[in-house]
Order: C-alpha cells, then structure tokens, then sequence
C-alpha cells in the first residue's frame, strides 16, 4: 500500500458512490424493483456494482436494456428506473451509508477549513434528495451532477468548473474516487488524484497518484 502523504490545501473534490457513500445496495434494489415489475430474473449485487460509475443512463444501458418493451424508448425506461431510486433515496429513514474512514477525513478537513466538494455523476435530482443527510458532514463548498455541466465525468468540465469557482489552482487541488471514471476525469483537469479500493466500476487504467484502503488513510500524523 501506498504512504499517504499530505493533501493538498487548495480543495478536495470527492466522488460520491463508492467514495463516499456506499449506495450500491439502494440502486441494485431500484434495478432489480424494475426487473421485477417486469418479472424478469434479478441482478445481483456484484453484477449492478461493475455497471455503476457513468451515471444512471449508462446503467440502464447495461443491465435494463434486456428487458426494453416492445416499443419502449430507452428514455422511458430510464425515467421509470429513476421514479423507483427516488423514492428510495427520499425515504429519510435510510441512513446514508458512509464508507469506513470518510467522517473521519471529513472531519478532519473541516477543521483544517479546507474547502470540500462533491462532483458526481449521480443525477441531480437524486443527490438533492439526499443532500439534507449528505450536509450532516458538510458544509459542501459545491456539489455538482451531470445537469449543472452538460456533459457526465470523466469529461473534466464539471470539476474544472467547481475549481474555478472555488478559486483553487489545479496544483492546490485533488480529486478523490473510486474508479477510472474519477482518475480520468482528474488527469484531464491537471489535478492530483486518490483512488480509494474497493469502489464501483473499472478501477483503472489509469492508475490514481495514490491508492488507499479508506479514507481515512489521508489524514496525516
């Protein structure tokens, strides 16, 4: 394992599932309602977690698209699949899962007053509901989704747009994930990048600056 060393001071930006959060559980159950519905065989939890990491289309893409209608647009499908995770993101009796080490490098970087943000590839409308629990280990400098850009990570137009706005330099700056996604997306903005193991997704190519077990791994003695 790599020797954490020191963050930069400037910002961290964090991806949000499998970063921060762990939420396989609340999408593979809001894949397998819909296939359900549809009495279709269930996925399991392993099978949803490798198509996570590009956002909520590409996953229907993935692991729904077997299961189109006849005549069904892919979009429908999509905002069927995204009325069923809203109403189990919204239910507030959920706790959000933080990933071992998180609160603690939260935590850490609230007292070191160093601005934290959250680009995800998460759809807005999914991350707002959640955000009231998200704020518990805040205060967010900006929290960004596919929406606020235009266009999902890896392109770095989201986390390029939340350094500017946070009037951070690229050299004083992280990005934080999980997957290959995040790194690329790190990579094309200038910054240096942290993989936490164990995520969603396609881990790498390419490989992050620095790997870690958890996050809390970063906080430096």
């Amino acid at each position: 394992m790599n020797n954490p060393t020191p963050l930069p001071s400037g910002c961290i930006v964090f991806d949000l599932d499998g970063t921060l959060i762990d939420s396989i559980g609340d999408i593979a159950e809001a894949v397998n309602r819909l296939r359900e519905s549809r009495s279709a065989t269930l996925h399991s939890t392993d099978t949803v977690r490798a198509a996570v990491g590009d956002g909520a289309r590409v996953l229907c893409q993935r692991i729904l698209s077997d299961i189109l209608e006849d005549g069904e647009s892919v979009e429908h499908q999509y905002q069927q699949f995204m009325s069923i995770y809203c109403q189990i993101a919204e239910d507030s009796s959920r706790d959000i899962r933080w990933l071992p080490g998180t609160v603690e490098l939260l935590d850490h970087l609230r007292l070191r007053q160093t601005p934290v943000a959250i680009l995800t590839n998460k759809p807005r409308r999914v991350t707002e509901t959640l955000r009231p629990r998200l704020d518990l280990h805040g205060p967010w400098a900006d929290v960004v989704s596919p929406e606020d850009v235009g266009i999902p990570k890896p392109d770095p137009s989201g986390l390029l747009g939340i350094l500017e706005r946070l009037r951070c330099a690229p050299r004083d700056a992280a990005m934080v994930g999980d997957s290959a996604v995040d790194f690329s997306t790190g990579i094309a903005a200038g910054v240096r990048t942290i993989g936490r193991r164990g995520g969603y997704g396609t881990a790498s190519p390419p490989e992050p600056d620095l790997w870690v077990d958890q996050l809390d791994q970063l906080i430096a003695d």
